[in-house]
């Protein structure tokens, strides 16, 4: 009993975690709007067995019925979420190869290391709609209104902790690194991780393509099919009339 709640407490967290990291801002509404979508599960189950027994159908197939509509809808609902996180993450992966090559331009020639992310972060957020959107979020949170810097260690972990990506955490991991320890080889290993981050944007970007072929495959099927049964209706038509 201890475990299944446990097991369900850690879900309930990480889909939290995806709501915070798709939504942002508007997280607190979407996450009521879950909890109303469960709460209401029952009711909306309730409301389909009547209506199944309405309808004639056995007390078996409204039972199924009732059970089967409110699964269905919570399914698709939590799968949705997930999906736009996996979205949401290639789009981080996808812009990081430019973040780590931007700001490595800029510690070389020897701009302070959080100016530099400011400054990419200025550049980013109007080209980039999902890792300039987290880093413009990480800049506002460290940088005051009279343009001081405060906690911007902090800023970025929760920057990580929001995307909860591995690439993301490795490039915080080398900035916190730097500032804490002082080390004077960041841009030479901020250019090699972007060249890794290049390999990973040529395969996200295969991968997506290939997505795309199957998606393409679905509206060719149906059009096969209607197609199909345009021409032999009439023949079936024919046999069964004679």
């Amino acid at each position: 009993m201890t475990f299944g709640h446990s097991s369900l407490a850690n879900y309930n967290e990480s889909m939290n975690a995806k709501l915070r990291f798709v939504y942002g801002e508007e997280f607190e509404k979407k996450r009521k709007d879950r909890v109303l979508l469960f709460k209401l599960s029952p009711l909306v189950a309730a409301g389909v067995f009547a209506a199944g027994l309405l309808f004639g159908l056995s007390v078996y197939e409204a039972l199924f019925l009732a059970i089967g509509t409110p699964c269905a809808v919570l399914f698709f609902s939590e799968h949705g979420i997930k999906d736009k996180a996996k979205k949401k993450t290639r789009k981080l992966r996808l812009g990081l190869a430019d973040l780590l090559e931007r700001m490595a331009v800029l510690v070389d020639a020897g701009v302070p290391m959080w100016s530099a992310i400011v400054t990419v972060s200025g550049y980013m957020n109007s080209r980039d709609g999902a890792l300039g959107e987290e880093l413009a979020r990480a800049v506002n949170d460290f940088v005051t209104p009279s343009g001081y810097y405060y906690g911007p260690e902090t800023a970025l972990e929760n920057m990580a902790k929001r995307c909860n990506d591995a690439q993301v955490s490795t490039f915080v991991s080398l900035v916190l690194q730097n500032s804490r320890k002082g080390a004077d080889e960041l841009a030479p290993i901020l250019r090699m991780h972007a060249v890794n981050q290049r390999e990973e944007r040529k395969s996200i970007s295969k991968q997506m393509a290939e997505e795309a072929s199957t998606l393409m495959v679905i509206p060719s099927v149906m059009i096969l099919a209607a197609v199909m049964a345009v021409i032999g209706a009439p023949a079936v038509i024919m046999l069964f009339g004679a």
